[in-house]
């Protein structure tokens, strides 16, 4: 989690609150989007570009390999930091 903040950290306004990442896990590549916000309302989301999108997008679903089999074939992942240091990554199974 530490490289992938190092590499967002660059591109975040001073007074942010908020930054997530939503990577799409698609064969055979995976996409990603990034955003922040200056609140904690998702709705005040604005686009962030980090230092290197494709870098980051592989070390989320490099993270793949530590989950069980079973939980291994997700469709999309969220990673979300606030300023405080709290992070979750959340893992979306729908069909």
């Amino acid at each position: 989690m530490e490289q992938i903040f190092t590499c967002l950290a660059p591109g975040l306004p001073s007074d942010w609150k908020k930054t997530w990442v939503v990577v799409i896990h698609s064969e055979p590549v995976a996409t990603a989007k990034f955003y922040f916000t200056t609140s904690y309302r998702e709705e005040d989301a604005e686009e962030l570009v980090p230092c290197n999108a494709q870098e980051i997008t592989r070390r989320i679903t490099g993270l793949t390999a530590a989950l069980p089999v079973d939980q291994q074939r997700w469709k999309s992942a969220r990673l979300s930091i606030d300023s405080e240091g709290a992070f979750a990554l959340n893992y979306d199974y729908a069909k």
